[in-house]
């Protein structure tokens, strides 16, 4: 018995630290509980019909009894929760595509210079922003991909040139609100996935990378050095590991593809201790 109420006291701590930076998102954006509570109830729901681990037989479909018991919801409850939309990822199309670009721009010999760089290029003609649409959007329309690039800030047009002002794909603040939300669920979706993947799989070599570096007493006076040692070290790593997965991506046989990479992001949190 001891040891149950350790382990939900360390996962009550786990859910006030994920949750409470998600009320933050959700009262800032007028998300009242009940509806925030019907998501998460949709949540259990699904995982426990999709995820083969909380199956008594893992080959055989799950039961709604089964469903219920794990879940704690009646039946009743259940049946009204699948009745709630699921969220679709709006963006997630557009996302893909115009990364695609982004990466095709950084990487493909035929749009960069001598020194590896992306080259300014013309919106239409040969080696213009045109073709490398049209060979790395998957379909989309030039346009649709320029007006996008544009509006989130990771490109400028001038004299009908276009320049690439930042490599990754992602919106300047106070712009692209929606998209910014689906950013926000997308990284911590994908480093909650990694934890949960971690923390059922005995082999440590088989373990997915999850390292944090941290320091608890930086000084103010140093703190921006700080920052601009972190954005600096991370830009480049990010740039080159962007690099080695464009290549491992072209292969030509056709086998099953692995969806794979790398999150970083930056925290801070004042030192109320006093040395």
């Amino acid at each position: 018995m001891p040891k149950i109420t350790e382990l939900n006291r360390l996962l009550s701590y786990m859910a006030f630290r994920i949750f409470k930076p998600l009320v933050v998102l959700f009262l800032r954006n007028s998300v009242p509980y009940q509806t925030a509570s019907d998501w998460l109830k949709r949540i259990y729901v699904d995982t426990a019909f999709e995820n083969k681990e909380f199956r008594i037989n893992p080959e055989k479909k799950q039961t709604k009894t089964r469903v219920a018991v794990l879940t704690g919801l009646s039946r009743v409850e259940i049946d009204r929760v699948l009745k709630i939309e699921k969220p679709l990822e709006v963006t997630v199309q557009k996302w893909n595509r115009a990364t695609k670009v982004l990466s095709g721009w950084s990487n493909d010999s035929n749009y960069v210079n001598h020194n590896g760089q992306p080259k300014d290029l013309p919106i239409y003609g040969k080696r213009s922003f045109s073709s490398l649409v049209d060979d790395y959007s998957g379909g989309a329309t030039m346009r649709s991909v320029l007006d996008e690039l544009v509006h989130v800030g990771s490109v400028e047009i001038s004299n009908n040139i276009v320049r690439l002002l930042r490599t990754d794909y992602a919106p300047t603040p106070n712009k692209a609100k929606l998209i910014d939300l689906e950013f926000y669920g997308i990284y911590i979706g994908e480093l909650l996935n990694t934890i949960t993947y971690n923390d059922v799989e005995l082999n440590e070599e088989k373990k997915r990378f999850q390292k944090m570096v941290f320091n608890r007493a930086v000084p103010e006076s140093n703190k921006k050095e700080a920052i601009d040692f972190i954005k600096e070290k991370t830009d480049i790593l990010l740039l080159e590991i962007d690099h080695k997965l464009s290549k491992l991506a072209e292969s030509e046989l056709a086998e099953q593809t692995t969806r794979l990479g790398l999150g970083t992001y930056y925290f801070e949190e004042v030192n109320h201790e006093k040395n």
